[in-house]
């Protein structure tokens, strides 16, 4: 399996071909933020916590501050 350094590693060659290469610089921007999530995903899951623990978090703070504004 992949380990996060690698995954860190695949991130910043993104970063610089998108610099490199102009012309693709909105693809190889989008290709190292999902290395970069998915080494994020792989720390959480070191770490014992749900890779989406996070997202499911956010969504719960945003649903608990729209039904006190809708209350």
């Amino acid at each position: 399996m992949t380990d996060q350094l690698e995954l860190n590693s695949r991130a910043e060659l993104c970063r610089q071909l998108a610099e490199l290469e102009p012309a693709n610089r909105i693809l190889w921007m989008a290709e190292a933020e999902n290395w970069s999530r998915l080494s994020q995903d792989k720390f959480r899951d070191e770490a014992g916590e749900r890779p989406d623990s996070g997202i499911r978090a956010g969504l719960v703070a945003r649903s608990a501050r729209l039904l006190c504004i809708l209350a």
